[in-house]
This record gives C-alpha cells, sequence and structure tokens, in this order.
C-alpha cells in the first residue's frame, strides 16, 4: 500500500530552498529566531524540513548556541539541513530527557494524525529542559482549505492539516509548560470564512482544484505543475467563488489577521 503523505513529503521539489524565501516565510523565520530566550545554548528543532529555521540559526549566529540539531522523517528534506541532523518522526524522539534548553516545533503539529499528536506533545516535553516553540496557523478554517480531485471527486486537505489552532487553545496545550508569550505574527492578510453549507457548494462550484504538488489520499492523483512560491494558504478559490456566484457574499465573513501564531513555553513541572 503506497504511503500518500509520505510520498508528499518525499518530492525533491517541495524542498527547493527558493521555495522558502517569500517575505512571508522569513518573516515568521525571524520572529522565532527572536523568540529564543537569551540563556539557550542547545536546540533541538523538531520536524526541521528544509532547515529553513536552524540553517539560518548556523549562519548568523554560529558562535551563540553550543548544540544546534534537526530532526525530520523526510530525506530529502534533510538534504538541506546544515546542523547536526537526525532522520526519525515526531513520536520516536532518540534523546535523553531533558537534553535541550529549547525544543522547537515549528508549522508541524497541525499536520500530525491524533495518534502522533499526542505522543508528540509528550516527546517534546521529554527533550526539552527549559523551553519550547512552536508556531502554527492562526485559526485555520481547514474545510475552506478542501479541494476536489478531478479523478475521484475525493474532497481533502491539500496540505494534510489535521488540526486547527488559536491562541485560547495554544495556552493548555502541555501539561508541563506554560505559556509566557503567545502572539500573531506574520503579515496581515484578509481571510475568508464560510457558512458550513457554503463549503459545499464551493466545492462543486467554485474553483476548487488540487494545488501543486498535492496528492489525492484517495486515489493518488497529484497535480504535477510547479510550485508556487507562496503555498502556505489557498486564497483562490474564496475569489473565485465570489466571482461566479455574486450573492454569496452574502454568507462570507471577511477578516484580517495574521497568518501565524508563535508560542513559547516555559517548563513549569
Amino acid at each position: 500500500m503506497i504511503d500518500i503523505k509520505s510520498e508528499y513529503y518525499e518530492q525533491s521539489s517541495f524542498w527547493e530552498p527558493n521555495n522558502y524565501t517569500t517575505a512571508a516565510v522569513v518573516e515568521r523565520t525571524s520572529e522565532a529566531i527572536s523568540s529564543i530566550p537569551i540563556d539557550t545554548k542547545t536546540i533541538l528543532d523538531i520536524g526541521c524540513g528544509n532547515g529553513v529555521f536552524i540553517n539560518r540559526l548556523a549562519d548568523e549566529f554560529p558562535d551563540r548556541f553550543e548544540k544546534v540539531v534537526g530532526l525530520d522523517p523526510c530525506n530529502e528534506a534533510l538534504k538541506y539541513v546544515k546542523t547536526e541532523k537526525v532522520n526519525q518522526n515526531i513520536n520516536g524522539i532518540p534523546f535523553e530527557p531533558h537534553s535541550f534548553d529549547l525544543v522547537s516545533c515549528l508549522e508541524v503539529l497541525e499536520h500530525l494524525p491524533q495518534q502522533d499528536f499526542k505522543k508528540g506533545l509528550s516527546e517534546i516535553q521529554r527533550v526539552s529542559s527549559k523551553y519550547i516553540l512552536v508556531s502554527v496557523p492562526n485559526d485555520e478554517v481547514l474545510e475552506q482549505l478542501l479541494v476536489l480531485c478531478p479523478k475521484c471527486c475525493c474532497a481533502f486537505n491539500p496540505y494534510f492539516h489535521m488540526r486547527s489552532f488559536n491562541k485560547e487553545n495554544l495556552h493548555s496545550l502541555f501539561d508541563d509548560f506554560k505559556a509566557i508569550a503567545v502572539r500573531e505574527i506574520g503579515p496581515a492578510s484578509l481571510f475568508y470564512s464560510y457558512k458550513r453549507f457554503m463549503f459545499f457548494l464551493r466545492l462543486c462550484y467554485g474553483s476548487s482544484s488540487p494545488p501543486a504538488l498535492s496528492i489525492c489520499p484517495q486515489c493518488g492523483y497529484q497535480n504535477k505543475t510547479v510550485l508556487s512560491d507562496d503555498k502556505s494558504i489557498q486564497k483562490k478559490p474564496a475569489l473565485n467563488f465570489e466571482k461566479l456566484l455574486p450573492f454569496v457574499k452574502l454568507f462570507i465573513k471577511r477578516q484580517k489577521k495574521k497568518r501565524w501564531i508563535l508560542a513559547l513555553y516555559l517548563r513549569a513541572k
């Protein structure tokens, strides 16, 4: 049986460094770096991907940290990581308890299925001695991201996002750590949310084709067009749907907000 999720993440073009140089991603990474407490000497970046965060630490602060390690299950992503790296999943971190001053987990938690999510939170707490740094999409409406497979008509989330976070539920994310700073980061963008029944109309009548590199989890259909320079948010379906059916504007809520939430935690137990 083909592991669609692994196949999706092992696409080499997905991790090309040029895809992570947009102003929004650079700003998000800068905000994460600026949030690292001054007494941090060792860092483990869980779900490090191609090293967009820890590579900057290595380049810009070569003498600040004693040890920086990236952990990711994707071999293609790890090819670009400049620091020490480990090929492993979040639910089996191969380090002793309290091994790192700070454990970062940036743009990862929203991708985890329930079993990995619970185990992952436990593992993050286990290996951190002082701090945890987390970033996630800001109050994402998961139904709005659904796309329709043109081959089998399966509706799916093309980025494998499985849960949504806001500032309130991030405060209670960990049992052994307390949140000491939770804030919205990134550029402010206009987001759309629909009444629930409108999601189905959008899928049927709107522009909901799968974006570049996405893979249908049911039949394996893949859109093999070139990856866009900003894959973090899908806004075209909402805009195209409005043009197609002007009356649906009555059922759409527009909200301007920043794209991500960044949270810093301190060990409490």
